[in-house]
């Protein structure tokens, strides 16, 4: 076999094999797609582009200004339970932040809870879990002495729904968290996204 020929079956075999695995056009039905690459996209042509769309600012939906939020709350984790929309963030305040913030006394970092039935209009339950400045009226479901036991930080977090149906009723809801003993991520579970275990599984 001379080298021209073997270099010959070789491309063949090659684009044989490359036929062989191209796959069929994905189907998505009338949901919307992020288009952030190519692979929906067989081809373009011309000018066409992707292009990332600059935010349009709206009204506010949650005005964060309870005393236990401060005023860095962030860190969101929002989704959609059913009918209803969820969200769970955190409650910190930063006294070096300006005069302004001085008014407020500095706190531990709390997780707080916020839910609403359009994604739009927040309303943040009184869920009497935890105290604070003597009250339990506030939405507040996570504070670092119920994490203690893990050195548990509610302001590093991540919550979810296991959609696996093999999970436990009681497992339904996942909020991952950041622990110092030791260090690592850790699982806490609940059934109705509110009353999450105070152990968490690593």
């Amino acid at each position: 076999m001379t080298t021209r020929t073997a270099i010959l079956i070789s491309v063949v075999s090659m684009l044989m094999n490359s036929n062989a695995h191209t796959q069929e056009p994905v189907s998505i039905g009338s949901r919307l797609e992020l288009l952030v690459d190519d692979h929906l996209i067989e081809s373009m042509s011309s000018d066409l582009r992707l292009a990332l769309h600059h935010p349009t600012r709206r009204e506010i939906v949650l005005n964060t200004d309870a005393e236990w939020e401060g005023n860095a709350s962030a860190f969101q984790s929002v989704f959609k339970d059913g009918d209803l929309y969820r969200m769970y963030y955190r409650g910190i305040h930063y006294l070096h932040s300006g005069e302004p913030a001085q008014v407020i006394e500095n706190h531990p970092w709390f997780l707080c809870y916020a839910e609403s039935d359009d994604g739009i209009d927040w309303r943040r339950p009184e869920l009497g879990l935890f105290e604070f400045n003597g009250s339990t009226a506030n939405n507040i479901i996570l504070t670092p002495e119920y994490l203690a036991d893990i050195g548990g930080d509610p302001a590093h977090t991540a919550a979810f729904i296991d959609t696996n149906p093999d999970c436990p009723p009681d497992q339904r809801y996942k909020i991952v968290v950041v622990g110092h003993k030791p260090k690592g991520l850790y699982v806490l579970g609940s059934a109705d996204g509110i009353h999450f275990s105070s152990t968490p599984r690593t």
